[in-house]
């Protein structure tokens, strides 16, 4: 957990108040996202989307622009000068009712007042009408104010994004043409530099939610904002986050590439419901690219619609009602820079998420390995500290189960969301049948600032306390003792080595506190292993993990059928070996130990190569790991997470 941004928050918010009320809000109009003039380093202008809609490189998009959102209409009717358009955007506007309770009730204001804004001058736009409309907006400012306040405020649930967001920029639009306008502005600036802001620094461009929840609501609202924000008054955020907050606005978008496997589909954790990247990428990636003028960005943006221009379920890369971003943020001109210039591994939030990417080159044929380590953040996230994937040509070592369903299954409650479904490590009472051993339950989704988030100890789960990343291999180590029930343990760390770009070397150090307990080291499988004495290789699309046991001696491999916990199954509504054909688990059957140092090795290759063959060199202790590997050789000396000596020969 980041407890040394305590201090830093507190001196920031401190500051936020003293010029919360400096800021001056552009008085013409259109003032959101682009100006009739240009502005800053980087700006839209009126004049750019109206040649970008007469470009045939933007048909596409332009045909497609009215398909949701009030917003697509007005921008259509300012760049085209047509009436029709304007006339329907108005008509939504004035008509407008509820908001709805969720985090859309944002999406929903911040759409309207965005169209408010880009139609105020069009000549068919009343007197009458901009009164209706006003009284709509501050309507629905009020009411996102409300259930932010109301539904059990908690800065990493989805919504507390979606209602300042819809606050902001509803009140940047009402300025100087309604009474409330400035406490809006007040309102959700503070709200977002005080709790919100901070929030998105711990977790250092990842999210903990799924890369579906994150794209679609938590990034994309928060790039909004600050957009918006510059548009509205000059004042760049952006830059602000770059130059004090680590950068992790624009790691968010790091964070989106990184998750894509090799196949295309991003990597699956938390409550994942949708993996593609023809929805919700380009709206969280395009708008940093453009902000920052990071080519890198560009050249993304560019690759998402050059895979998905043949559209996929009637998208080209870009979510449905995001068609006005393409206008905003992509230069059909800027070839940009492809993302192959990227390093292979990083490590996102060590003290947050905890989460880390290992690969070997960014085409379908290279090998993927994800590593994630973090704390509580709210209930869309997994008990799965110490989880690790691995995918080559195809998954081989998976999380198991689906969110398919939703929370409120057996599947779900009894197997998906807990640790069992993950390659991690469980802590078991083996006298009883019934007890899985899984990292403990937490559930507090009402922890509304951040000061309130890092004072509860409750929320550490696991932390990466040390990271190596040298030329041809990374090590990384992972505690995540704080992720077990009280009585089960006294310290777990997860070392992981990656080698040659082939071998994974995994070292679990594990201390218990009642030798009675015994530890069982799960790997999840897409299909049926083959079954060795001290090794599983699981295989699949021409390529292969091979799990090798070097350590302890009297290790053995047990398999157990998909979606099992204790002696029960709990399986999903539609079964599929892609969500889990079974998982081996590591164990030493008899108990009586304090302590235990599991050794593995997985040889990750195609089937065409042969698997290699390790071995100890005088055994293995948590301080005191030598293994023999082809032309290697790796030492672990000293504490695990700190280790006097790591050394590759």
């Amino acid at each position: 957990m980041c407890r040394k941004l305590l201090a830093v928050i507190f001196l920031f918010g401190l500051s936020v108040a003293e010029f919360a009320s400096a800021y001056q809000v552009f008085e013409s109009h259109p003032r959101l996202f682009f100006r009739d003039n240009a502005w800053g380093e980087r700006s839209v202008t009126t004049d750019i989307l109206r040649k970008r809609a007469t470009d045939s490189r933007y048909s596409r998009f332009l045909e497609k622009m009215t398909r949701r959102g009030a917003c697509n209409w007005a921008l259509k009717a300012v760049m085209l000068d047509d009436r029709e358009a304007a006339l329907e955007c108005i008509g939504m506007l004035e008509k407008r009712k509820g908001f709805g309770n969720t985090t859309d009730a944002g999406l929903v204001l911040m759409w309207d007042a965005m169209a408010f804004d880009w139609l105020y001058n069009n000549e068919n736009f009343t007197d009458a009408a901009r009164q209706k409309v006003i009284a709509n907006l501050a309507r629905g400012a009020q009411h996102c104010m409300d259930l932010y306040k109301n539904q059990g405020t908690h800065i990493f649930h989805t919504r507390m994004y979606g209602y300042p967001t819809g606050v902001a920029i509803a009140g940047l639009a009402l300025k100087g043409h309604h009474p409330d306008a400035d406490k809006f502005i007040d309102w959700a600036y503070n709200v977002y530099l005080k709790d919100l802001f901070p929030a998105r620094q711990i977790q250092d461009g990842t999210v903990h939610n799924s890369i579906a929840y994150g794209r679609k609501y938590t990034m994309w609202l928060v790039g909004h904002f600050i957009a918006a924000w510059y548009s509205a008054t000059g004042e760049n955020l952006w830059e602000m986050i770059r130059s004090q907050q680590g950068d992790w606005a624009w790691r968010e978008a790091l964070f989106v590439i990184y998750c894509e496997q090799p196949d295309g589909l991003l990597v699956r954790y938390g409550d994942c419901f949708f993996r593609g990247s023809e929805r919700f990428s380009f709206r969280v990636v395009s708008e940093r690219a453009f902000a920052y003028g990071e080519e890198l960005g560009a050249g993304y943006v560019n690759y998402l619609f050059d895979i998905h221009s043949a559209g996929t379920r009637d998208r080209i890369g870009t979510e449905m009602g995001n068609e006005y971003q393409v206008f905003l943020y992509w230069d059909a001109d800027r070839q940009g820079v492809e993302r192959t210039t990227l390093p292979g591994r990083i490590l996102f939030s060590p003290e947050g998420t905890g989460m880390a990417f290992w690969r070997t080159g960014w085409t379908a044929e290279d090998t993927f390995i994800f590593f994630k380590c973090g704390d509580y953040f709210d209930n869309h996230g997994h008990f799965d500290s110490g989880h690790v994937e691995i995918f080559r040509r195809a998954p081989l070592l998976i999380e198991a189960g689906t969110y398919a369903g939703g929370t409120g299954t057996n599947h779900y409650q009894k197997f998906f969301h807990n640790s069992v479904a993950h390659n991690t490590i469980q802590i078991v009472d083996p006298s009883d049948a019934e007890d899985a051993g899984s990292q403990r339950f937490y559930n507090n989704q009402g922890q509304g600032t951040i000061g309130e988030y890092l004072a509860n100890g409750k929320n550490e789960y696991g932390d990466v306390i040390a990271y190596r990343d040298e030329d041809g291999w990374a090590y990384l180590a992972a505690d995540f003792t704080a992720a077990y029930p009280s009585g089960r343990v006294k310290r777990v760390v997860r070392e992981l080595a990656w080698l040659g770009e082939r071998y994974l070397v995994v070292v679990d150090n594990i201390s218990l506190a009642d030798s009675g307990l015994q530890p069982r080291v799960l790997w999840h499988y897409p299909a049926a292993p083959l079954l060795e004495a001290k090794r599983f290789t699981v295989s699949d699309a021409g390529a292969r993990a091979v799990v090798n046991v070097l350590a302890p001696a009297e290790a053995v491999i047990d398999t157990v059928a998909a979606f099992t916990v204790g002696a029960t199954s709990y399986p999903p509504k539609n079964p599929d070996p892609a969500l889990g054909a079974g998982r081996a688990e590591v164990m030493v059957k008899e108990t009586g130990r304090a302590g235990y140092t599991f050794v593995q090795v997985i040889d990750v290759a195609d089937n065409t190569e042969a698997a290699a063959v390790f071995s100890l060199s005088g055994g293995a202790s948590s301080k005191f790991v030598k293994i023999e590997l082809p032309s290697l050789t790796l030492t672990l000396e000293g504490v695990p997470g700190a280790r006097t000596a790591l050394g590759l020969d």
